[in-house]
């Protein structure tokens, strides 16, 4: 079984501020034909992913045996961008036209982003149509512990997705979410007039969009 910690990720407002185009968002040394995201965004998530990869706590087992965990972030897709196809194909190539221009300079970068390239781990139900708080927890919900189809990034031929699907072409394995948060300009904790979901509070990075 496999630990994931689920980074729920919105785009307009989180990786693309609302009233930055792409040309005026870029920074003077930043030009990267192939990316739609602002690299102070991309640079934000960066380190956020690297953040929570590097966690490592040792602790005992209730056998008494030390047990060290280690962070393993995944990215889910929560962003109404899920539902057309060519929209998550376009973030899958800003990422790595992101990675391509920034290892140059630091090579690390490449080694932090490689899970995130080809796929994302999951995509919130782009056919379920609801608050942004009930979307992420009804995946939340079904995918507490599931299997997860690996792509293997090796095969450069590429098949056409839908939203629903994820390509696999090597191994299916067991996973069980750990820790989630959610990235989002939205407010999931006040969804609606008289409606406070007080258990979405350790869980909601918002951002200022």
């Amino acid at each position: 079984m496999v630990l994931v910690d689920v980074i729920f990720l919105d785009i307009d407002g989180v990786l693309l501020p609302f009233g930055s185009p792409k040309k005026s968002s870029q920074d003077v040394n930043f030009k990267c034909d192939d990316c739609i995201f602002p690299n102070s965004t991309m640079d934000a998530l960066t380190k956020l992913l690297q953040k929570v990869g590097n966690i490592s706590l040792t602790m005992k087992d209730i056998n008494d045996q030390q047990l060290t965990i280690k962070g393993n972030p995944v990215l889910v897709l929560s962003s109404t961008w899920r539902a057309q196809q060519e929209f998550i194909e376009d973030i899958l190539g800003s990422f790595k036209g992101y990675v391509a221009f920034v290892q140059q300079q630091e090579p690390e970068v490449e080694q932090i982003w490689k899970p995130h390239l080809d796929a994302f781990f999951g995509i919130v139900d782009p056919c379920y149509h609801a608050t942004r708080h009930d979307e992420i927890f009804s995946w939340v919900r079904d995918n507490a512990t599931r299997k997860h189809c690996h792509k293997n990034s090796s095969n450069n031929k590429r098949k056409r997705r839908t939203p629903q699907e994820l390509e696999c072409t090597s191994t299916v394995v067991a996973f069980q979410v750990r820790s989630w948060i959610a990235l989002d300009d939205e407010d999931l904790v006040n969804v609606e007039e008289d409606r406070v979901e007080v258990k979405a509070i350790p869980h909601v990075v918002k951002a200022e969009s």
